[in-house]
């Protein structure tokens, strides 16, 4: 049987894969309130608030993964060059020529590439630019975390929990601004620890089903506070609570982290070679099916293969499953054809 201990992560990994091409499946509804029965609008609602801790578990991983080596800081970036910095610059030309051939937009300019020193150039792709501040933080972040008792780990959850999310959240219901200066600690930087803390810590029966009812009812928040504040500004979405850095998100992502690395260690189902092998190969090809999945997203919404598919083929509640499984799967085969070609496989490492 796969050591369970390193097999949990494999679990969350490819899950949140399936997230994020879940995620962006749904979004489209989202901006259609005034457009789309209240059924079908408030179904892409509650699928999209259930996955909105994706990108959250992946950053959690990182931490989780990352902080817990001791290499020389030249080794560290020479590994995070190659499995960051080519990705980002073989994806970000592709996603311009993209748009201007496949999504007929402007032809692009000279302009178009420079601005990839600091802006994405498709939507998701901002994922890569976020990793780059964090990963250039992780050297640090290291002798502080190698040095510190759980504690001071814990107070630095805490503290960046207030900076991220409460005070802004404080902010907003008053109008005020808050004159207390966290910007030190801010960004997603706290997702980092929070992997670290809870991927060491022993998750108890106890911790689970507490896990499980933070979730829910994180998830239940989520989308009905959404579905309020939306009706309330006239059918225009307020997304201010799907942010990855809100208070519920936070609580929704350490909660599913927890949920999933129990199963994966006590469930017998999750333990099943058959399915580990399954997971252990999808999460290997997750950041290339993050990468590439927005491109089998358009030529489905278009119908590039001779049908269209997409969250408004007809009843959300079965076409955004149907399409993210089609779409995940279309991604996961093509990734898996590039790794094993030795040039093109550092591009999706």
């Amino acid at each position: 049987m796969i050591v369970t201990k390193v097999v949990w992560v494999d679990y969350i990994r490819a899950i949140a894969s399936f997230m994020v091409v879940f995620l962006h499946t749904a979004a489209p509804l989202l901006d259609k309130y005034n457009d789309l029965s209240i059924s079908y609008w408030f179904v892409g609602n509650i699928y999209d608030s259930i996955v909105r801790v994706c990108v959250p578990l992946f950053f959690m991983i990182s931490g989780f993964l990352l902080l817990q080596k001791d290499e020389l800081l030249s080794v560290y970036l020479s590994k995070r060059f190659s499995k960051l910095f080519i990705p980002i610059a073989f994806w970000s030309i592709f996603f311009v020529l993209w748009k201007s051939f496949i999504e007929r937009e402007t032809a692009p300019t000279l302009w178009d590439f420079y601005s990839l020193l600091l802006t994405p150039s498709y939507f998701h792709l901002w994922f890569l630019y976020a990793l780059i501040g964090l990963y250039l933080f992780v050297p640090i972040l290291r002798k502080i975390t190698g040095n510190a008792d759980n504690t001071i780990v814990v107070y630095y959850c805490i503290i960046w929990f207030l900076a991220v999310g409460v005070i802004p959240l404080g902010e907003k219901i008053s109008g005020l601004e808050s004159g207390i200066d966290l910007g030190s600690i801010s960004g997603y930087i706290g997702y980092f620890l929070l992997g670290l803390t809870f991927g060491k810590k022993e998750i108890s029966t106890k911790l689970f089903a507490v896990s499980v009812f933070i979730y829910l009812i994180s998830v239940t928040f989520t989308a009905c506070i959404t579905y309020i504040l939306t009706l309330k500004n006239e059918g225009i979405f307020v997304d201010y609570f799907y942010n990855y850095l809100a208070p519920n998100t936070i609580f929704s992502a350490v909660a599913f982290f927890i949920i999933i690395k129990y199963l994966a260690i006590n469930s017998k189902l999750f333990q099943v070679s058959m399915v580990q092998k399954a997971v252990i190969k999808i999460s290997s090809c997750s950041f290339g099916i993050y990468l590439i999945h927005t491109v089998f997203l358009y030529l489905l919404k278009i119908g590039f293969f001779g049908f269209k598919l997409s969250a408004l083929s007809g009843n959300p509640l079965l076409y955004i499953p149907l399409t993210s499984v089609v779409i995940f799967l279309l991604s996961f085969l093509l990734i898996s054809v590039i790794k094993k070609i030795p040039i093109l496989r550092l591009v999706s490492p």
